[in-house]
């Protein structure tokens, strides 16, 4: 009988042992995971945010050559607000046709997307106001002009 006690004993502290290394390991093993994925989230967020930052320094060079070009043919300034691209034309563009009014926003989107090229910056769609506020126009996905005025 005392041998049955002895050889029960060495089983359970044989299979205790057993258990905690188990027990060890699969914490090791999450630990590796974690530590792994805790890395690639950073590698992920740290190319984001650098991506992001090259997105933001574009934006800014291609606003800056698009302001240029608008001050240099007396056609109101442009900014990037919330991601998108917003041109404030004169006042007097209201007073245009509507064919006429359509030629030059077609001709400033396309310049703009020249520049936007050549800044590696998508300029996404255009919205187009005048200086009193009222919105005038955007973009199409198209590439065409939806014209709001009338």
């Amino acid at each position: 009988m005392s041998v049955l006690v002895i050889f029960f004993g060495l089983y359970l502290s044989g299979h205790s042992k057993r258990v905690n290394e188990a027990k060890q390991e699969s914490i090791s093993s999450s630990r590796k995971e974690s530590i792994s994925q805790s890395k690639e989230d950073s590698k992920f967020s740290s190319s984001e945010d650098k991506e992001s930052s090259e997105d933001d320094e574009n934006g800014k060079l291609f606003i800056r050559d698009f302001n240029v070009y608008l001050s240099n043919k007396k056609m109101g300034t442009s900014s990037i607000e919330d991601g998108v691209v917003k041109v404030v034309l004169p006042n007097s563009v209201e007073n245009m046709s509507v064919a006429d009014f359509t030629a030059l926003a077609q001709e400033i989107y396309d310049h703009a997307n020249t520049l936007a090229s050549g800044e590696d910056y998508d300029a996404g769609i255009i919205y187009f106001y005048s200086q009193n506020g009222g919105e005038l126009a955007r973009s199409t996905f198209s590439g065409g002009i939806k014209v709001f005025k009338e």
